[in-house]
């Protein structure tokens, strides 16, 4: 099909070169910088693949990068945007179509720059980006909601062509720069918006409900977004049977934080456990759903009998999915939105220290002995337990140190809860919620410094 048409209206900067599209979305997310500095670095030929879940902001992001480069001054026609998952494409286009297709104005002497949505839903697009690589046809951003796709792509040909980065949703530090006032640092945002931590963990880190005044009507528009978009309509070609699919995703996420068990999950949908175990992996691969793997022992044997643990991706979804009337007053609930957000929070400190998907487990030895998180980062170790109550009882202090003691030899012991003091109590740091989440690098330090 002729893309020309949206091509031009993705690109309003070609007929006029002052256009912007991201103006009502002014707040850069951390990663922005990154994307741009990559774009910038013209003497490095690799691509950066940004991946993401639905919602989480991609589209913005590479817009948001679209404007940055014009205002430091990109020639217009050298930036091309296009969002492959466009519904008013009605055929097959490849990346390929889209390159060749050169706006008048071009400047032959800077390279091109392509940011490219959604681009698994391009033809043969792995075949085209490992030859654009290799030719140096310009500068490469894209994003995708499926990891797979673009792992599965690149596994043959895309070592060392393209970079990838992950995109969440907010962080506490992002949500707070969001409703606070231009350069007003988050800490003081959150000392002049008491309600701001309540806030975000009711509306959870999806930047199109970040700013929503109705939680109640937030909550009803994601868990559309998400079935609508990311389940029924992405995995729509990819299984037999989205619906149960969505089924599935629902038990999970409502019982957020739960060790895996597929047999079960198979008996409340009538399939097979292979079945399931191949649609959680699905689930997965839409970044909705992440694991945590079990801290285990050294034997083989050992790790395979390990069961994952299951997390909603963002705490939003926990509150979006529940079956409770009330989620703002339900204590177990409430405990899962406190586990999920740190969780979140100790991956984005794993990414940026460099430990990697393995840096953060959980440890179980038998039914009685837990620790929710042991962050790892060379040979130092840091036990991290989460309650979302305010008051720390001391019975529960006394279990985790008794824990740790016993199975981990850790560098530091953190306690996060739902209190306002920080404190130091027989050896472990106890803080809030809101003071571990705007500094959770500090939180883990221990760990984090020797990566």
């Amino acid at each position: 099909m002729d893309v020309t048409p949206i091509l031009e209206d993705h690109n309003p900067w070609w007929r006029e070169p002052a256009a912007r599209s991201a103006l009502r979305h002014p707040v850069r997310r951390d990663l922005q910088a990154r994307v741009l500095q990559h774009v910038a670095r013209t003497g490095d030929r690799r691509a950066l693949l940004l991946l993401g879940p639905r919602q989480v902001g991609k589209t913005t992001l590479l817009l948001q990068t679209a404007d940055d480069l014009l205002e430091a001054g990109w020639p217009a026609a050298n930036l091309t945007y296009f969002d492959f998952s466009d519904d008013r494409l009605t055929g097959e286009v490849s990346a390929r179509q889209v390159v060749e297709a050169v706006p008048v104005g071009a400047v032959t002497e800077r390279p091109r720059v392509f940011l490219f949505d959604e681009i698994s839903r391009a033809v043969r697009w792995d075949l085209w980006l490992k030859g654009a690589v290799d030719r140096g046809d310009g500068r490469i951003v894209v994003t995708d909601s499926a990891s797979s796709l673009l792992r599965d792509g690149a596994r043959e040909s895309g070592q060392g062509r393209w970079d990838e980065m992950q995109l969440e949703g907010l962080t506490f530090h992002e949500f707070a720069r969001l409703n606070g006032d231009a350069d007003e640092p988050p800490p003081q945002v959150l000392a002049r918006q008491p309600n701001l931590l309540e806030r975000y963990l009711a509306l959870g880190g999806f930047p199109e409900h970040a700013l929503e005044g109705d939680p109640s009507r937030a909550r009803q528009q994601l868990r559309t977004d998400i079935v609508e978009r990311a389940l029924l309509r992405d995995l729509a070609g990819r299984v037999d049977d989205p619906f149960r699919v969505r089924d599935l995703f629902v038990y999970l996420v409502q019982d957020s934080g739960a060790e895996l068990n597929a047999k079960h999950r198979a008996d409340d949908l009538e399939a097979d456990p292979r079945t399931v175990r191949a649609w959680i992996e699905l689930l997965e691969d839409t970044s909705l759903l992440v694991s945590l793997p079990r801290r285990s022992g050294k034997k083989a044997a050992s790790r395979l009998r390990s069961h994952p643990r299951l997390y909603a991706a963002d705490h939003g979804l926990v509150n979006a999915f529940a079956a409770v009337a009330a989620p703002a007053h339900d204590q177990e609930l409430r405990s899962k939105v406190f586990e999920a957000v740190v969780y979140r929070h100790l991956r984005e400190v794993a990414r940026h220290t460099g430990m990697g998907s393995s840096g953060v487990r959980y440890l179980r030895v038998g039914n009685r002995d837990e620790i929710d998180f042991v962050v790892k980062a060379g040979d130092a170790e840091t036990a991290v337990e989460v309650t979302a109550s305010p008051r720390l009882r001391d019975d529960k202090l006394a279990r985790f140190n008794d824990v740790v003691g016993r199975f981990v030899p850790a560098a530091r012991r953190v306690l996060v809860y739902g209190g306002l003091v920080d404190e130091e109590r027989d050896g472990v740091e106890v803080m809030p919620l809101a003071h571990f989440l705007l500094d959770p690098e500090a939180a883990v330090g221990g760990a984090g410094e020797a990566a």
